[in-house]
């Protein structure tokens, strides 16, 4: 694909990121959390089986996740996309390692702490960002 929608390609994936990480960051939010904590249970299959209420641990750790999920997409937007566009492989090639970094590390312990669904999750994010960053074509 070209440059200019890959780099599309990335930005759009990147606001997907930015709505999931608005909704995880509702956790610690007992009044407004509801649609964290079904974004969790969803997440951690089977649906349904999720507690009544987030624990301090749930709430406090996705609030480190949510934001730093912000952070990524953020980059994403005002460094990534614009270094697809005007073809900086450097930047390129970063980023595809990162994310495979963050999938093994992040994939890797919901596996350790029993929830193996949410690797099948990140490999569908994997995929997201990779797609147009691994398919973008520059003229030589």
């Amino acid at each position: 694909m070209t440059p200019k929608t890959s780099a599309k390609l990335v930005k759009l994936v990147a606001w997907g990121f930015l709505a999931f990480a608005f909704v995880w960051a509702l956790a610690p939010y007992g009044a407004v959390n509801e649609p964290a904590r079904l974004l969790l249970d969803l997440l951690d299959w089977p649906l349904g089986d999720a507690a009544p209420d987030l624990s301090r641990s749930e709430m406090w750790l996705s609030s480190i996740g949510a934001g730093l999920v912000v952070g990524i997409s953020i980059l994403l937007l005002g460094v990534v996309a614009p270094a697809v566009e005007a073809s900086n492989k450097k930047t390129v090639r970063v980023t595809i390692w990162a994310f495979i970094g963050w999938y093994v590390v992040d994939s890797a312990g919901s596996v350790a702490s029993g929830v193996p669904s949410n690797a099948v999750f990140n490999a569908v994010f994997l995929a997201a960002i990779l797609i147009p960053l691994l398919t973008v074509r520059y003229e030589t």
